[in-house]
């Protein structure tokens, strides 16, 4: 099978694994805020975001490579062009807070899923939220009451959402999350992603490595890694577009 006819046919999984799967006056805080009953940790902060990213897809089937441009508006818009090369875009999403849109140029089909129909699909629970945070690396969940525990240079807490339990994992030195678990504990699905590189875009600190890997248990156990090597990312002063128009002659799968 041709390279080109595979990502054709993985387009699909590796788009919707991929939602599962994110200065100069920037400080790294301590842990603690002043009063020291608060973690602190060290979110990136924006309006817009734009960027651009080598994506690599690697399943029990196949492996695929491309590049992912991006465009967010924080809390509202998630925006994707995807390309395996050669500069033709075989794919573009369009993310809002209650559904997901994929547009697949190479088949001139289109797909559309509100997020309860997402998360049935890949038997994980997804939400904006989740989706936005895991592709920045922001906590997913904001620290409350949970009990810290500090080993060498990371600090360590768990949280229990619904039926997830997530273990967040804190460097000591960056203030970023640099690692979050996540088990269903119902199916005992499993994501873990690694967060990593840490550069200044504009004044915020921003992981430009970020490693997922999801565990399946449906029909045996089953492994896919999705890693995301960000090229470049600027947060802008300005309004960003979002361009997704659907041809007419596109079929609706």
């Amino acid at each position: 099978m041709s390279r080109r006819n595979f990502w054709n046919k993985q387009l699909t999984i590796a788009l919707l694994a991929l939602l599962v799967l994110s200065g100069c006056n920037k400080k790294f805080s301590d842990i603690f805020d002043r009063v020291g009953n608060r973690l602190v940790v060290d979110d990136v902060e924006f309006t817009y975001l734009t960027a651009k990213a080598k994506v690599d897809f690697d399943s029990d089937k196949q492996s695929v490579s491309g590049t992912a441009n991006m465009r967010i508006q924080k809390d509202s818009i998630i925006w994707v062009s995807l390309s395996p090369g050669l500069g033709y875009e075989a794919a573009r999403i369009l993310i809002t807070t209650d559904s997901v849109f994929i547009l697949n140029k190479h088949e001139k089909t289109y797909m559309d899923f509100s997020f309860p129909e997402l998360s049935k699909k890949l038997d994980f629970d997804l939400n904006y939220s989740l989706v936005e945070s895991v592709i920045i690396g922001n906590l997913i969940y904001p620290y409350v009451r949970e009990r810290v525990v500090k080993s060498g240079d990371m600090y360590t807490y768990s949280q229990v959402h619904s039926a997830f339990q997530f273990d967040n994992y804190i460097g000591a030195k960056t203030m970023k999350l640099e690692k979050v678990n996540v088990k269903d504990t119902l199916t005992n699905n499993t994501v873990s992603v690694t967060y990593s590189d840490f550069q200044l875009v504009n004044e915020e600190v921003f992981p430009f490595l970020i490693k997922a890997a999801l565990e399946y248990q449906k029909e045996g156990k089953k492994k896919t890694t999705i890693d995301l090597e960000y090229k470049q990312a600027t947060i802008e002063e300005k309004p960003i577009k979002f361009p997704f128009n659907v041809p007419q002659k596109y079929e609706h799968k």
